[in-house]
């Protein structure tokens, strides 16, 4: 018998693996009448993916990212008092209205307006002064883009504090120079708390991006 269905589940066994489908509602009863008759015996299963279909899917909105838009729909929630969905329905509101976006739900818009939803409610955290919870970094895809928020908000690109923060040079612009009048535009910066400034010099620059993942960028 043939009937469509999604993975929902791979897992890697010591013998072999273990594959998880998923069915809707509607195929799930006809399916299970037949496939009661085969337990405990041999089958053999032809998997046809649809290319299509799967392209599509892949474009869209990440259980992770959905999963990091509601972490900070709960930061905001703790931190003003309102409901999620008040929180929700505001945000995504004024995310609208500040972007050339059109009216989305989270269920199954893009990838990239989810990424740009992540970045927006970050920023409004900062703006508002609400902690959050975990670092803003893990919100983040693209890392250097995380990297220049974390200059233009003055936040710790490595544990996210807001306390003791200062711009650090990636590249060491030389002894004995003076800094307030020394041109460092060309120059890659990231903004570090006093903890992790003094462990990038301590540690070296390679070893501090090779233990972070972080990085200078220019600005």
């Amino acid at each position: 018998m043939k009937f469509a269905c999604e993975i929902d589940n791979i897992r890697t066994l010591k013998k072999g693996s273990k594959i998880t489908l998923s069915l809707d509602d509607k195929q799930s009863k006809e399916v299970l009448k037949h496939m009661f008759n085969f337990m405990d015996k041999p089958i053999t299963v032809e998997l046809l993916v649809d290319e299509q279909e799967q392209r599509e899917k892949l474009k869209q909105i990440s259980p992770e990212q959905r999963k990091k838009i509601y972490a900070i729909y709960k930061d905001i929630e703790s931190f003003t008092g309102q409901s999620e969905e008040s929180i929700k329905e505001q945000t995504k509101a004024s995310f609208v209205k500040v972007t050339q976006y059109d009216d989305f739900s989270l269920s199954n818009c893009s990838s990239e307006l989810a990424s740009d939803y992540i970045e927006y409610l970050i920023r409004l955290c900062f703006e508002l002064g609400v902690p959050l919870s975990e670092s803003p970094k893990e919100a983040f895809d693209d890392i250097e883009r995380y990297i220049r928020l974390s200059l233009e908000k003055r936040f710790c690109a490595v544990c996210g504090a807001i306390e003791g923060v200062e711009e650090h040079h990636w590249e060491a612009i030389g002894m004995g120079r003076d800094r307030t009048h020394y041109d460092d535009s060309n120059h890659r910066k990231i903004c570090l708390c006093q903890k992790h400034h003094d462990e990038a010099h301590n540690i070296g620059r390679d070893s501090f991006k090779a233990k972070y993942h972080v990085y200078g960028v220019l600005v």
